[in-house]
């Protein structure tokens, strides 16, 4: 202050401007989804480079940034997201929030990379255990990736459908679940198959007489093994006949399954005759010289055999003795259809025990000059 005459005098005041208001918050921060192994893998940053899209203004000066992101990327399978602090700070350390939050979820579920393959086994007749846990704890062969998680597998086997024999077969879902319990599925069927023929054992080829028992209960039963079930056994003969009652029988055994796997086999019976007939013949006879010699007279021979007919003949052999008498021996020789012969003899004695029938001439009487010989 300067009066009149040139005096002056001076004190100072103090302004101070200061600042106490924090910015204001234009836009307040939203909150944002993110697709596990979906999105774009820098959504996260960029939001939060963004301030969650907050926005804030300020009278005095610049507003900064800042948030309190912990560096989680968990995903959250709840939904329930994790809170995010978005601070707009002025030059002179005044703070407005905004809050949101952000969720790393994952709806996606796992991806099958490899479907589940079917599986066929030969029936081993124990419900094939070892080759089905092992399909089954492989997942029938199937793979799967999920880009935000571990896989747990898991199938809905109980057990094998009953068929054929001690086969079965079963459809069974795998089904792969991430984290979240995003489920996928993929399907195959496990089989057990019955293709293996029974094992068949054929009794040896047998000879027999044609007396004997030809059915299996003397020639022999056939048997048989399978690793599946139980087993049929069948027979059929194919006969060839030969002489008398002789054949040869190829009889043909068969094993089934009870998934009708056959396995065949034969065996050879052969019926044979090596049994000569039993020949019965007249008895030895003695006839006179004028009776017939021939069997109509002296008796015939006979014959029987168990394999078929009989053929008799007949053939004499001849000693001649005095006048007509002789001694014939008869040999009969019975021969079966198969040419097994038996022969036995007979004696036929011929014989003269009957003196002549004599005619002597009449009585004569003659002078004694006549010739007394039996010329005159």
């Amino acid at each position: 202050a300067t009066d009149d005459c040139g005096n002056k005098t001076s004190a100072d005041q103090i302004i101070t401007v200061i600042d106490t208001t924090p910015p204001s918050i234009n836009t307040t921060a939203t909150n944002i989804e993110i697709e596990c192994g979906v999105t774009d893998p820098d959504a996260l940053q960029n939001w939060l480079d963004s301030n969650g899209g907050a926005t804030a203004t300020d009278n005095c000066g610049e507003v900064i940034w800042s948030n309190d992101y912990g560096q989680n990327t968990t995903v959250d399978c709840d939904g329930n997201g994790i809170l995010v602090t978005f601070t707009a700070t002025d030059a002179c350390g005044n703070k407005t929030t905004t809050t949101a939050t952000y969720i790393i979820k994952d709806t996606t579920a796992p991806t099958i990379t490899t479907a589940a393959a079917a599986y066929v086994a030969e029936c081993d007749g124990a419900g094939n255990v070892t080759e089905l846990n092992d399909w089954l704890n492989s997942n029938g062969g199937a793979v799967a990736t999920d880009d935000c998680s571990v896989i747990i597998w898991s199938n809905n086997f109980t057990i094998l459908s009953d068929d054929c024999g001690n086969t079965g077969s079963a459809t069974v879902i795998f089904t792969a679940t991430d984290a979240c319990g995003n489920e996928s599925t993929t399907t195959a069927t496990f089989t057990i198959e019955d293709t293996t023929p029974p094992v068949l054992t054929v009794p040896a080829d047998v000879t027999i007489e044609c007396t004997e028992d030809e059915t299996s209960a003397n020639t022999g039963v056939a048997t048989a093994t399978d690793t599946c079930g139980d087993v049929t056994i069948t027979e059929t003969d194919d006969v060839v006949t030969a002489c008398g009652n002789t054949k040869v029988i190829t009889r043909t055994w068969t094993a089934t399954d009870e998934c009708g796997n056959p396995s065949s086999a034969t065996q050879i019976i052969t019926v044979q005759d090596t049994t000569p007939p039993v020949l019965t013949v007249p008895a030895d006879i003695t006839i006179e010289c004028t009776e017939d010699e021939t069997s109509a007279n002296t008796g015939l021979a006979t014959a029987t055999d168990t394999c078929g007919d009989v053929t008799i003949t007949e053939s004499d052999d001849v000693v001649t003795a005095c006048g007509n008498t002789k001694v014939i021996t008869r040999t009969w020789t019975a021969t079966d259809e198969c040419g097994n012969p038996t022969s036995a003899t007979q004696t036929i004695s011929v014989q003269d025990t009957t003196p002549p029938v004599l005619t002597v001439p009449a009585d004569v009487t003659i002078e004694c000059t006549e010739d007394e010989t039996s010329a005159n």
